[in-house]
């Protein structure tokens, strides 16, 4: 036991020893000092960017920035201890000429020990460079092939790793400014990171609009002519855009970014909701655009996020608008507090119904409740299905006894979607009311389109009056809104379309409510007799609401005949989809009757006009019976051309489809349902050929969106003219639309 306790004590003194001669010494040499930068040079853009470099070191230090000029770059700090990772923010330098700054990073407690980086920024424009501006104006008429020894550069805003863009693309931006993206398309997958730059050897690329993504492309001859350049690796962050000029599409393969939040219907939730899922996002102003994410992007399967904050993304063309594609998982942090989103209308708004079946009530974009005699119609409702736009159909109809009334939702084999109200009588407090909250300011003058019809004993003659608080109601004293029913539903047919101008005398702004009501006016029957009861009145296909169309496009560089038919604006959209129902036909009038500054020199027949586009071919779906509509084929005449030689010919095109093509059809079915022609046939008179005939196809036009076409003519004359038209045999329909008709040489 004795020896157990000595040994702990014997232990303790050598230590105690061992200490005090360690204190008896000098004090031990601290390292030396050291510091290093991760790199020697940062090469920049001339754009204003952000770099990053870091300083390794055991020591405290500060930095000084020197050169003629400094002012154009801010550090994120300049000074600290140890280890930091700092930014470089660089302001545009928009001289003809590069600038550059020394950056020392010095011990503070050893001025000897230090490290020296080179910042230079490149200058706004070099010889022997194009930028992507002026390249893509290049292709604006159609496809444009480089002739010249000329580059182009570009900073890589899409992720290939993330694998949500384009198969074998890659999203290049020059600037943050608008206009300064395109997408370039290689044949093989390349790794390039998100802030590289690429040059791009232009001689013998292809400029041109992709028919199946929409966006703008850039196909050089190989991919080795894509390079990664000197310039250092940039920090990219979006451009903060508004919706508007999101949907302007001068933002197109560029990295931006909305602010928004997943749009969820009410009584549904995210839950369960992926990334993947063709989410929709909302604006706090209610405006509605697409956050398109593949099932293959690394980020695909991710939960949909539930805040509000800013997505992130490449904007791209998608379904005749404008979506984002993020880039990677951080474009889609939205963890911001949702926000309630402005409730009403924004125009164009179309209040459809469309059915989305031969089934009754089986509405597309509408919730029916019919009405009841007992109540004489006025408990009846069609809703929009959107709860953020919130607008009402309600009506009242007299009937005598429950057979004279009715109040529903019918799908007519044509498209004709109607509300059937009976009865309707004029002097008795009858109408059709639309009630449109309103997210926005009313123009000074805009214009509604609906269809309407009667059987025999509906009244003839209806006026359309508005206000804004539901009392006042104001009927203009010119009878601007007034129509007519002239013929009796007959044979599944007689269901007219009509547009009536409004110039609003009282305030209709962003927060207020429209209220428009459709009522009969007179006795006169649609049969010439007395409008009485047990007669329905159908108010069919839509309401639709537009500002007064106005159109100024620019003419091309080059052109040597342009047509925008931004004279004509009459007729529907066909491009606002299926909610027009049987009015996607409605058309504007002829070409025989268009006034000489409308006509611009062209020529043609069964030429209708369409707000910024002229439709080729026409069929009359109102004062007819469906199972009798006939086509009547149509051909669009340029003037002469004026110019000998080889030319180049662009045009948009798109073919029409019925959209009364869907299942559970019933007898007496319309006529153009099998569908239209999508081959189209362009012909030259007075001289010239293309591709060795004077007359050529152009085959699969979508029936959604305007594609762009570009044809050769050899050997033009200044007398040659160019056809439009189709070849329908006997039985076919073929309805179109052309826009954008360019000439070069």
């Amino acid at each position: 036991m004795k020896n157990n306790l000595i040994r702990p004590f014997r232990l303790l003194a050598t230590a105690a020893a061992i200490l005090a001669a360690w204190a008896c010494q000098d004090d031990v040499d601290l390292p030396m000092p050291t510091l290093r930068m991760s790199t020697p040079t940062l090469v920049a853009p001339s754009f204003a960017t952000t770099l990053s470099f870091s300083v390794d070191s055991n020591c405290d230090w500060e930095i000084t920035v020197e050169g003629a000029e400094t002012s154009w770059v801010e550090l994120s700090e300049t000074s600290a201890v140890g280890n930091a990772t700092i930014e470089a923010a660089l302001t545009k330098n928009d001289t003809q000429t590069s600038r550059s700054v020394t950056i020392t990073a010095r011990s503070l407690s050893h001025p000897d020990v230090k490290d020296v980086l080179t910042v230079t920024q490149g200058a706004a424009a070099a010889e022997g460079y194009i930028t992507i501006p002026d390249l893509k104006a290049l292709a604006a008429e159609g496809d444009y092939t480089v002739p010249d020894e000329v580059k182009m550069r570009g900073t890589v805003v899409s992720s290939v790793e993330d694998n949500n863009y384009f198969e074998h693309c890659i999203a290049l931006q020059g600037s943050p400014e608008p206009g300064t993206g395109i997408t370039l398309r290689l044949d093989d997958i390349h790794y390039y990171n998100i802030g590289e730059e690429l040059e791009v050897d232009l001689k013998g690329a292809v400029v041109s609009r992709s028919a199946q993504n929409g966006v703008m492309e850039l196909k050089p001859v190989s991919d080795d002519r894509a390079r990664r350049t000197e310039t250092s690796q940039v920090i990219l962050d979006a451009t903060t855009i508004t919706y508007e000029q999101l949907m302007s599409g001068v933002y197109e393969s560029m990295y931006v970014g909305v602010y928004s939040q997943v749009y969820v219907e009410e009584g549904h939730s995210l839950d369960g909701m992926k990334v993947m899922d063709g989410l929709t996002m909302q604006t706090p102003d209610n405006d509605r655009f697409a956050l398109i994410a593949d099932q293959t992007a690394s980020f695909g399967i991710n939960a949909a996020p539930t805040g509000s904050g800013t997505l992130k993304g490449i904007a791209v063309p998608h379904d005749r608008t404008v979506g984002i594609r993020p880039c990677t998982e951080n474009d889609l942090r939205l963890t911001g507090i949702r926000f309630g989103a402005s409730i009403g209308i924004k125009l164009p708004y179309v209040f459809s119904f469309y059915a989305s079946s031969q089934a009754n009530k089986d509405c597309k974009y509408i919730t029916i409740k019919d009405g009841t005699f007992d109540k004489q119609g006025t408990d009846f409702k069609a809703e929009d299905k959107d709860n953020n736009i919130c607008a009402v159909l309600t009506a009242r109809a007299i009937g005598r006894t429950s057979s004279d009334f009715r109040m529903t939702h019918w799908a007519d084999e044509g498209a004709h979607d109607n509300i059937p109200a009976k009865s309707m009588v004029a002097g008795q407090n009858c109408y059709f009311l639309l009630t449109l909250p309103l997210a926005q300011d009313m123009p000074a003058k805009f214009r509604v389109s609906f269809g309407l019809s009667g059987t025999g004993g509906a009244p003839r003659d209806w006026v359309l009056a508005y206000s804004n608080d539901n009392e006042t109601f104001i009927t203009p004293d010119d009878n601007s809104t007034a129509i007519s029913v002239t013929q009796p539903i007959s044979s599944s047919g007689f269901f007219f379309y009509y547009t009536v101008p409004l110039t609003p005398t009282i305030n209709l702004t962003k927060g207020q409510t429209l209220y428009l009501k459709l009522y009969p006016t007179g006795k006169t029957s649609v049969n010439g007799g007395t409008a009485g009861y047990n007669s329905d009145s159908r108010l069919h296909s839509c309401f639709a609401i537009e500002a007064i169309p106005s159109f100024r496009t620019a003419k091309p560089a080059g052109a040597l005949y342009f047509e925008p038919f931004d004279n004509l604006t009459e007729g529907l959209d066909y491009l606002l989809g299926d909610k027009l129902a049987a009015m996607a036909n409605y058309c504007g009038s002829d070409i025989t009757s268009w006034a000489p500054s409308v006509k611009n020199g062209i020529s043609g027949e069964n030429v209708r006009q369409r707000p910024g586009y002229a439709q080729i071919g026409y069929v009359e779906t109102q004062a007819v019976a469906r199972n009798a509509y006939k086509n009547s084929p149509g051909y669009l005449l340029t003037p002469a051309l004026g110019t000998a030689g080889d030319l180049n010919l662009s045009f948009k095109a798109m073919a029409y489809k019925t959209f009364s093509d869907r299942p559970k059809g019933k007898a007496g079915e319309p006529a153009d349902k099998k569908g239209d022609l999508t081959t189209i046939v362009v012909e030259v008179t007075g001289g010239g050929t293309i591709g060795g005939a004077t007359r050529t196809t152009v085959e699969n036009l979508s029936t959604t969106a305007f594609n762009n076409y570009t044809l050769k003519i050899e050997g033009a004359t200044a007398s040659t003219r160019i056809k439009f038209t189709s070849d329908a045999a006997s039985g076919e329909f073929s309805r179109w639309f052309i826009d954008d008709i360019c000439v070069t040489k």
